[in-house]
């Protein structure tokens, strides 16, 4: 094919997708769609006690400042979720291992308190390695969003060589729960001798890990890493006050498996937002304390984990006052800050489709024939 036919094709291949996100039937299906056979409850159960045993531990214990990290390692149980226990045990211990590294690498930029760029840079590449592990070794879940999100808390809290070491005590020790949550039916099963995933296929990570350099996988992870570091870049220059939640926006929106599900999850996700922010602004204005917050963040991610297979969107409804709460218990927010969110959401949704328009794979075509199109909503 002559260069320029290769040229003009590239520059309409990338012109439909542009389109495609902005049509009202992409944003009506985004809104609309609910996919209810997927839901499930005994999952967004044990995730909610995981993290309601962490922070009733740490609250007890009078740290409650620490408490937030060990929930995040607790979300730990939210992912693998539809694997069978033998092939879910290793992949947790993998999840629940980069959780932890995650945080241990946030809290270390924390410390050493290195410029935004630097962070922005850090950030970056770390959800590069995300996307790739993730990825490599099969998991499925909430996704590297939450492995950037928990570093992104780290960097705002440590101070100190001691912050560092006490971040990763409670991400290590939420983690140990969250595994625990979500092997518990099965040890109950095993235990009782009426397992029968005893003798499902087994997974080595190790021969999970070599797929990392598979051309597909790394396209991604570049993608992701481009579209973190250009919103976080974009909503630092524009004087946002938060912009690695615009990072977030942008990762989140291209966890998605083809360009249409990626601008589905965009939509979804930006939607979400400002409803979720208006919720958490009314939150933030009332005096929750500890114990008023733990309950509202408890329900909320119960609530989140329920919503996700039915309309990301809804989940996200759920999920920005949950995380707004969270980051609250630790660093003290006040209602405006829900602006911000929406703000950094939005830079992030609208530059990670951009991103995945002008990155989009020959064969991903299914933005082509949006009508009949089912949204996976698999986080």
């Amino acid at each position: 094919m002559p260069i320029s036919g290769t040229l003009s094709d590239h520059y309409l291949r990338r012109r439909r997708a542009l389109a495609h996100s902005l049509t009202p039937g992409t944003w009506r299906d985004a809104a609309t769609t609910l996919n209810r056979g997927q839901a499930t409850v005994w999952v967004p159960v044990r995730v909610g006690i995981a993290i309601a045993v962490v922070f009733v531990v740490g609250g007890l214990i009078g740290r409650g400042d620490i408490a937030g990290f060990a929930a995040l390692g607790a979300l730990t149980s939210a992912f693998c979720r539809a694997d069978p226990y033998p092939i879910r045990m290793p992949r947790l211990l993998v999840t629940s291992g980069t959780l932890v590294l995650f945080v241990v690498f946030g809290a270390v930029l924390g410390a050493a308190g290195v410029s935004m760029p630097v962070q922005v840079v850090a950030m970056a590449i770390a959800a590069g390695i995300a996307v790739l592990v993730l990825g490599a070794c099969r998991i499925v879940g909430p996704g590297p969003v939450v492995m950037i999100f928990a570093a992104t808390a780290a960097v705002g809290f440590a101070t100190s060589v001691g912050d560092v070491v006490e971040v990763a005590v409670a991400a290590v020790v939420g983690s140990v729960i969250g595994v625990a949550a979500s092997l518990a039916p099965w040890m109950f099963l095993a235990a009782r001798g009426t397992d029968r995933d005893s003798h499902a296929p087994r997974v080595s990570v190790r021969a999970d890990l070599r797929r990392v350099t598979e051309p597909d996988l790394v396209t991604t992870a570049l993608r992701v890493a481009v579209a973190c570091a250009v919103a976080a870049g974009v909503a630092a220059a524009a004087g946002l006050s938060h912009p690695m939640w615009a990072a977030m926006g942008a990762i989140a929106t291209l966890q998605g498996l083809s360009f249409h599900l990626s601008v589905h999850r965009g939509v979804q996700r930006l939607i979400g937002n400002i409803a979720g922010a208006l919720i958490a602004a009314g939150l933030l204005a009332l005096p929750l304390g500890y114990w008023g917050a733990v309950v509202l963040i408890v329900l909320l991610q119960t609530a989140a984990e329920l919503l996700v297979t039915i309309n990301y969107g809804l989940c996200s409804l759920a999920v920005t006052p949950m995380a707004l709460l969270l980051t609250a218990l630790g660093a003290g927010l006040t209602p405006d800050v829900a602006l911000d969110r929406v703000l950094d959401t939005a830079v992030g949704v609208v530059l990670g489709i951009v991103v995945g328009a002008l990155t989009i794979a020959r064969h991903d075509t299914a933005h082509h024939t949006v009508a009949g199109a089912q949204v996976v909503a698999a986080r």
